[in-house]
């Protein structure tokens, strides 16, 4: 029975995943959202994570961009429980579309699963449960974001409350490490999620003590205190080269966060056609894509009405259901960022707290929230609709449901045959590698993640890089690599020792490219010819020029 109980979650999961985020799995190693540099960054970071800890886990943060800083892979989300869950894909295929879109369908079906754990040990109902992991898995902001592999690390939540309520009901050393350890891997799988998880952790243990009663017994309070020491003890090593980081004078201003914080606009906004006509009240303007679902919302409204009427019971006791909707209002007065008040207290608070720009995200707790009271109204729906019916409505609802939880049809990009100059790169010795154009603009800087992808058919040093934080050094030196191959570029790639430049002349505006063809075609004495072609061209640096020290 517990097999059986255990096996259908995860079969309809895999299931409703497939289907719902269709063509991923018929594109699963040929296409993915290459069309953002976000969406390339993703693909390179999972892709390095899975080989770093295939082959040297401890230079796991080393990433090969930004040579010949370290640490590099800290510059921003490091994503290691993504590329960790896309490691046997990584060993199978070496292709980092497969193995990236191997952990975005695996982060789906985790949080279906977790989210279903949490609603059928508190509701007692498979179908509410069902209809709340379809809400919150599937859910429009989650969908607005497949670019960003870590934010579609949802799971985690649901399974920190799932371990709050078995720690609240039992508190133990037990539970409390148990607790203090889900916390951390939301924490490793999303930076902003794990951030939120330790907060409604705290505001579990908090409410669920003054509600009970258990405010009066100091073990509560310790056992609290030693679950956030677990979560701690086991979250620093992977943070330590942001604290690093940090020192070195890297944060976000709460300026930042004003200008990604959310919008009323924002809860009524949804890439889902069933929601679109909604687009048209807010004037097609919003921040961030935060709008929980008609059904979850209809639902909860249900559950509100039910509970006030004094009728049936709803499922669950009122503390918990008073918890759920703090739980939304936390996330909407979060999200409201700076002028909210509550964002600028936790930036001023908590550490590593100032490192997050978009309180925005923190919106998720709304959808969290709704999808939970929702599967409580659902719920009290079954009861107070018993008989025949009852069977025909419920797989209605669900069929409805689950149409209506994603836009059909996400929209990806085939990926480009390999230039033959990397093909030629890859078996050749191991050096520093640069690639031009040098993008140094605010608008185009992202294309630097082109050759961060490219990279990853050869993982050799790349002076390259694209991410939240820009080294120094190569700060400092932007405007002479853009000129290559000018001479005053030539320093900055001495003092990189680079040996291997790849220029992509299917990338220069044809003013420029000219330009550029003329020049290097005068600098035979210092660059050898690899691969000549008329997209992408391989050199190797066999001198310097003089007065190049």
């Amino acid at each position: 029975m517990k097999v059986r109980h255990t096996l259908l979650p995860v079969g309809a999961a895999i299931a409703l995943t497939i289907v719902l985020t269709w063509p991923i799995a018929a594109q699963f190693g040929s296409a993915a959202r290459l069309d953002t540099g976000d969406g390339r960054y993703s693909i390179w970071n999972v892709a390095w994570v899975a080989h770093a800890l295939t082959t040297d886990p401890a230079r796991l943060y080393d990433a090969n961009i930004f040579y010949p800083n370290e640490r590099t892979l800290a510059y921003s989300e490091a994503n290691i429980f993504a590329g960790a869950i896309a490691v046997p894909v990584w060993l199978v295929t070496k292709n980092p579309i497969a193995a990236t879109n191997w952990a975005i369908l695996c982060a789906f079906v985790l949080s279906f699963v977790s989210m279903f754990a949490l609603v059928r040990r508190l509701s007692g109902s498979v179908a509410a449960a069902s209809a709340a992991a379809i809400w919150f898995a599937f859910c429009p902001f989650v969908f607005s974001h497949i670019p960003h592999i870590q934010l579609l690390m949802t799971f985690g939540l649901p399974l920190i409350l799932l371990r709050l309520h078995a720690f609240v009901d039992a508190p133990s050393i037990r539970t409390a490490i148990w607790l203090g350890a889900v916390m951390a891997l939301q924490g490793i799988a999303c930076g902003y999620y794990g951030i939120a998880g330790g907060l409604l952790a705290g505001l579990g243990v908090a409410w669920f003590g003054l509600f009970d009663g258990r405010w009066r017994r100091w073990q509560y309070w310790a056992l609290g205190l030693a679950a956030a020491a677990v979560a701690l003890a086991l979250i620093l090593p992977f943070y330590a080269p942001y604290a690093d980081l940090r020192e070195a004078g890297f944060g976000r201003s709460l300026e930042d966060a004003r200008i990604h914080s959310v919008r009323w606009r924002s809860y009524l906004a949804s890439p889902r056609l069933f929601d679109a006509w909604l687009l048209e009240i807010i004037d097609y303007r919003w921040r961030e894509i935060l709008f929980p679902g008609l059904l979850p919302i209809a639902f909860a409204v249900f559950l509100g009405v039910r509970g006030l009427a004094r009728r049936a019971p709803v499922g669950a006791g009122r503390g918990v259901l008073g918890f759920y909707a703090v739980v939304g209002l936390f996330g909407v007065w979060v999200s409201l960022g700076p002028d909210g008040g509550l964002y600028t207290l936790l930036y001023r608070l908590l550490p590593f707290f100032d490192m997050t720009r978009a309180p925005s995200r923190f919106g998720l707790l709304v959808t969290l929230s709704f999808a939970i009271l929702g599967g409580f109204g659902f719920a009290a729906f079954q009861r107070a609709f018993r008989g025949r019916a009852r069977a025909v409505v419920v797989a209605g609802v669900l069929l409805i449901i689950a149409a209506r939880s994603s836009p059909w049809g996400l929209r990806l990009t085939e990926q480009a045959p390999m230039p033959l100059a990397y093909a030629r790169l890859a078996p050749m010795p191991r050096a520093t590698v640069v690639a031009f154009p040098y993008w140094t603009g605010p608008v185009n800087r992202h294309r630097h993640t082109e050759y961060m992808l490219a990279s990853t058919s050869n993982w050799k040093p790349l002076v390259n890089g694209y991410s939240d934080y820009i080294p120094p050094d190569l700060f400092a030196d932007k405007s002479r690599l853009a000129m290559f191959p000018a001479i005053e570029s030539w320093q900055p790639l001495r003092d990189r020792n680079v040996r291997y430049v790849l220029i992509h002349w299917n990338l220069y505006p044809a003013e420029r490219r000219n330009q550029v063809v003329r020049q290097t075609r005068s600098l035979t004495s210092y660059l050898r010819p690899v691969v000549d072609s008329s997209d992408v061209s391989l050199y190797e640096v066999v001198a310097w020029p003089e007065g190049i020290n």
